[in-house]
């Protein structure tokens, strides 16, 4: 098999798999791809842009999981997405207004 072939083939799947990724977490709850509201490790919550297999400003750690700098705290910490239905009234306003 040629190898320009065995690329396109191997790209194809790897678009796939990202596109099945993101189907996902959107059937989940998460407003995944997109500004996500997220949470970090030490409670902040923020909006960042999440989109499965693209990230220049995080560390992923899977689906649910980022390392990432918490523009709230302003220190690197695990990050996650927080589904719409988690939040309060209160935590939708702030994020509401941060946007």
């Amino acid at each position: 098999m040629n190898t320009g072939v065995v690329v396109v083939i191997a790209l194809a799947v790897v678009v796939a798999a990202l596109v099945v990724a993101n189907v996902v977490m959107k059937k989940k709850g998460y407003d995944i791809p997109g500004q996500t509201a997220a949470r970090c490790s030490k409670g902040h919550l923020f909006r960042t842009r999440w989109i499965e297999g693209a990230s220049l400003t995080a560390v992923r750690l899977g689906p649910t999981r980022r390392y990432q700098r918490c523009p709230v705290g302003h220190h690197w910490a695990l990050v996650r997405p927080v589904k719409a239905e988690d939040l309060t009234a209160e935590e939708r306003q702030v994020l509401d207004a941060s946007a």
